[in-house]
């Protein structure tokens, strides 16, 4: 070992090298190469390489520097294994308990094969030192060096050799256990999400047939509390009334309904569920504050909020799925797999959509099938009655007063029935919302009889579907002022503001509407006005008319 101070502090620089490469490197073949090239620079030697072994049948070259041509020529024949350890002298010692610390010169069984089979140049090199690797009795390879004509080392330099091995050593055994734990880890992950997307598949199957948005979302937090468990708090929030609201949670002790509106919209500083449902992509955080009464054990959690949305409609954001647990870690593998959850859920809620709409279409061919038969047939029969009547009028003599009357009352209430079915036919058939709501409740009263003034904006803000409630409840409100209120004076005024469209319906007439008259026609307004999720209020005071008063929370495209 060297002794001139100079090569004494080199040396000490080199063994801080080998340390530290040996502490701070994971990536076992790396390692070893540069440890082995300092280790050869300190001891000033010229060749050397390792074996890595883990049972007595086989063993491995990790690496090596500056073999002689005929072993780095012919490493497949020379330096693999092939039969344990019978083909290596050095291998044999040492497992066979000869080897138990660092041994001077061993002749080389590799290097006399080559010499033997002139198989290249050895470079004078017969010997080599062999160093075991050995830590706490367990066997982890042979450090071999050599140099031409180095026969013996000193044995302070043994010494140096054998602390340094045992570092090395003890390095390989580390990096084994921690690529050993990283595959356990990288397997469990891998078991996990298997799991996990199966699980995904179970709950998309158990929802897939469910036409009922309680009953789906009911399901969907039970699978996800049954298959999920690692998810311990979840939340489904929709869009009502221009407020993101709460309409099902799941906690340890399952899944409950709710109906928890957001308690403000701080537009400035948002939390997570507003600005996933905003931005229309995932957002996750830890202890984050929720806006919501509902969502106080989600807080002190890691949470991550899904939009849900169809793709092929992202106008419009139907709400968001939020899922927490004590646990942070969420690689990109496993929010695949959540986004593909919440993928599903999307899908659940636009099957219900679209379940509606072909209701609704159902019921306008029935309606129009309705009208057209009513057209055809009682309409017809009911104008060849009145035209009867006429021609009875005409063929009794004026002195018969009694026939004369019922002749004329028969023709007034066929003229009224007529009348009636012409208005039962004209709202059957909705295809005049083309041209506007407001000119078709304006000439729908024209039609019965009724003088009406509108005040509404040129833009309603509301979509098609909440268009044919509101027409539908206008035109019972106008049938109402038209048979039971006294005059044949009304007006409609509309309103749009950002959350909410109102629209009331006003007449001066009789009122007494609330004390006289809880008719089919008034439920099924404030019926149609529930369907929407909005408010029906009706006010009618004796001889002070009566006003109808209808608030839906604004239904139309994006967000």
């Amino acid at each position: 070992m060297p002794s001139h101070p100079s090569k004494y502090q080199k040396a000490l620089h080199i063994q801080r090298e080998i340390s530290e490469t040996l502490n701070k490197n994971t990536d076992l073949q790396k390692m070893l190469q540069l440890s082995l090239e300092r280790l050869l620079d300190l001891m000033e030697l010229e060749t050397g390489w390792i074996f890595l072994t883990e049972d007595e049948t086989s063993y491995e070259l990790v690496s090596s520097h500056q073999l002689p041509p005929a072993l780095e020529n012919n490493r497949e024949q020379l330096m693999h294994c092939y039969e344990g350890y019978t083909d290596c002298a050095c291998l044999q010692l040492y497992w066979e308990g000869y080897m138990n610390q660092a041994v001077n010169h061993v002749k080389c069984a590799r290097l006399e094969e080559a010499i033997d089979n002139d198989m290249g140049e050895t470079r004078g090199l017969t010997h080599h030192a062999s160093i075991p690797l050995t830590i706490r009795g367990k066997k982890i390879g042979l450090l071999n060096l050599a140099s031409p004509g180095r026969r013996r080392f000193h044995e302070d330099e043994l010494v140096l050799l054998e602390t340094l091995a045992y570092q090395i050593g003890a390095a390989v055994e580390r990096t084994r256990l921690h690529l050993q734990q990283t595959e356990e880890e990288v397997h469990a992950i891998a078991r996990y999400l298997v799991d996990a997307y199966a699980n995904a598949e179970k709950i998309n199957r158990q929802i897939g047939n469910i036409l009922n948005r309680s009953e789906l979302f009911h399901r969907f937090m039970q699978e996800l509390h049954d298959h999920l468990p690692s998810w311990t708090n979840a939340a489904i929030i929709m869009m009502e009334r221009g407020r993101l609201t709460v309409q099902s949670c799941s906690d340890h002790h399952g899944p409950r309904e709710v109906f928890d509106a957001e308690q403000e919209i701080n537009l400035d500083q948002p939390d997570i569920v507003r600005q996933a449902y905003v931005h229309q992509h995932m957002i996750q955080g830890n202890e984050q504050p929720l806006h919501f009464s509902s969502l106080k054990d989600h807080e002190p959690l890691y949470s991550i909020a899904f939009p849900l949305f169809m793709p092929e409609r992202s106008e419009e954001t139907f709400g968001v799925l939020l899922l927490s647990r004590s646990t942070s870690l969420c690689d990109h593998l496993e929010m695949g797999m959540l986004e593909v959850l919440a993928n599903h859920l999307s899908m659940g809620i636009e099957r219900l959509r679209l379940h509606e709409e072909w209701e609704a279409l159902l019921v306008y061919k029935e309606r129009n099938r309705l009208a057209r038969d009513l057209h055809d047939s009682v309409n017809q029969k009911l104008f060849a009655l009145s035209l009867t009547s006429r021609g009875l009028q005409e063929l009794i003599d004026e002195k018969e007063n009694t026939t004369m009357e019922v002749v004329l009352e028969l023709q007034q209430l066929s003229r009224e029935a007529l009348t009636d079915l012409r208005s039962l036919i004209w709202q059957l058939r909705p295809d005049h919302l083309e041209q506007g709501l407001m000119t078709s409740l304006a000439e729908y009263a024209q039609k019965i009889g009724v003088e009406l003034s509108i005040e509404a904006p040129d833009d309603l803000g509301v979509n098609q579907s909440c268009q044919e409630t509101l027409w539908r409840i206008g035109q019972e409100a106008l049938n109402n002022i038209q048979k039971h209120a006294g005059t044949s004076k009304a007006a409609i005024i509309m309103q749009s503001e950002p959350h909410d469209f109102t629209m009331r319906v006003m007449d001066q007439g009789n009122g007494g509407a609330v004390e006289t008259r809880q008719s089919l026609g008034i439920r099924s307004m404030k019926e149609r006005t529930e369907e929407l999720q909005g408010s029906f209020q009706m006010t009618s005071e004796n001889g002070k008319g009566t006003t109808i008063t209808v608030r839906v929370p604004v239904h139309k495209k994006g967000r």
